[in-house]
C-alpha cells in the first residue's frame, strides 16, 4: 500500500495527516512550531523527524511506504529557504517525492475543497492567497507584524494598545479597553503598556491575544473598540479584494474560505467583512473551510 503525509507546519503546533492514496484518512498526529525563521533548522528537522517516526510507528508502516509528502508553511516563500525545508525533510530519513509550499496554499487546497478559489486566514497575522482555474496564483499580506499583517489579532491588539495611550494623554476620548486590558497584564496604569510592548519579552502573539478583549469591549457599547474592529474589517476586504481582482474571480461564482480566530470568532469583523464582500462581489460565497490545512495538503499531494 502507497501513502500520502499532508503538513500543516504552524508557527505554534504542527499538523499531520497520514491517507492513503485513495483518498482515506489513516491517523493525524501533532507536532511543535515549524517556522525555520523563528524556531531554527536544528528544532525543526527534530520535530519533524519525531512526529514522522511516531506517525509512522502507529500506523505500523515504514517510509518506504510514504510515496508523497507534501508540506505548507509559513516562511519558505523564496527558493533557499525550500532548499532549506527540502534538506530538513531529508535529515528526518524520507527520501520520497517532497512538495513543499506556503501553508497559505494549502489552506487554499483545505478550504476549498480544490485548486481554485480564495482562503483569507486572519488569526495573530493575516494573509489572503488564490488561485483560477487557468492555474494563476495571487498572494496578498502576510507580511509579518512589523510590516503588515493588517486585520490581523496582532493588528487589532497594537491599535487597541496606541488608543488606551491616546486616551491617558488626552488626545482624545477614554476607552473602555483600558480597564479591560490593563486588568487583563495586571497592569495599574496605561504607563505599563510600556514595560508590557517594549521590554517583558511579551510577542506578538501576547499583544494579538488583545483582540478578544477589544470584542469585548466592542460589546459593552466602546465606540473606540468599534472603530478599530471595522477598521480591520475593511483591511481584510482590502486584502481580499487584491487577490480577488488579479485573478478576475470577480466575474463569476467562487468560493472564499476564511480561517483563523479574529475572521471566525470575532461577530464585528466578520459580519462587516461578510456585508463588504456580499456588496462588492455578490458572486463570491464566504464560507468556513471544508478541511484543515494539513487535509489540504494531502490533497494537493494527490493531485500532483
Amino acid at each position: 500500500m502507497n501513502y500520502i503525509i499532508g503538513i500543516d507546519g504552524g508557527g505554534t503546533k504542527t499538523a499531520l495527516k497520514l491517507a492513503d492514496v485513495d483518498g482515506k484518512l489513516i491517523l493525524s498526529n501533532e507536532g511543535g512550531p515549524c517556522n525555520i525563521n523563528s524556531m531554527g533548522k536544528e528544532y525543526v528537522q527534530k520535530m519533524l523527524k519525531e512526529l514522522l517516526e511516531d506517525t509512522l510507528s502507529k500506523a505500523e508502516i515504514s517510509m518506504e511506504d510514504v510515496k508523497t509528502l507534501c508540506i505548507g508553511t509559513a516562511g519558505v516563500d523564496r527558493p533557499d529557504d525550500k532548499k532549506i525545508m527540502e534538506d530538513i525533510i531529508r535529515g528526518t530519513g524520507y527520501s520520497g517525492r517532497t512538495i513543499i509550499t506556503n501553508d497559505a496554499e494549502t489552506a487554499l487546497y483545505g478550504g476549498v475543497g480544490g485548486a481554485e478559489g480564495v482562503i483569507l486566514i486572519s488569526g495573530t497575522g493575516s494573509i489572503c492567497f488564490g488561485r483560477n482555474s487557468e492555474g494563476e496564483t495571487k498572494r496578498a499580506g502576510g507580511w509579518g507584524h512589523i510590516i503588515g499583517d493588517e486585520g490581523s489579532g496582532y493588528y487589532i491588539g497594537i491599535n487597541a494598545i496606541n488608543r488606551i495611550a491616546k486616551g491617558y494623554d488626552g488626545i482624545e476620548e477614554k476607552t473602555a479597553m483600558t480597564d479591560l486590558i490593563l486588568e487583563h497584564l495586571n497592569l495599574k496604569s496605561p504607563q505599563g503598556l510600556i514595560e508590557f510592548v517594549y521590554r517583558s519579552g511579551a510577542g506578538k502573539s501576547e499583544i494579538a491575544s488583545l483582540a478578544k478583549l477589544v470584542d469585548e469591549a466592542y460589546k459593552q457599547g466602546d465606540t473606540l473598540a468599534e472603530e478599530i474592529l471595522l477598521r480591520a474589517a475593511f483591511e481584510l476586504f482590502l486584502t481580499a479584494k487584491a487577490v480577488i481582482d488579479y485573478l478576475k474571480l470577480n466575474r463569476k461564482e467562487a468560493f472564499l474560505a476564511v480561517n483563523g480566530s479574529v475572521i471566525e470568532k470575532n461577530e464585528c469583523v466578520s459580519n462587516e467583512f461578510k456585508r463588504l464582500m456580499n456588496k462588492n462581489y455578490p458572486l463570491i460565497k464566504v464560507t468556513s473551510m471544508k478541511n484543515d490545512a494539513a487535509w489540504g495538503a494531502v490533497l494537493m499531494g494527490m493531485k500532483n
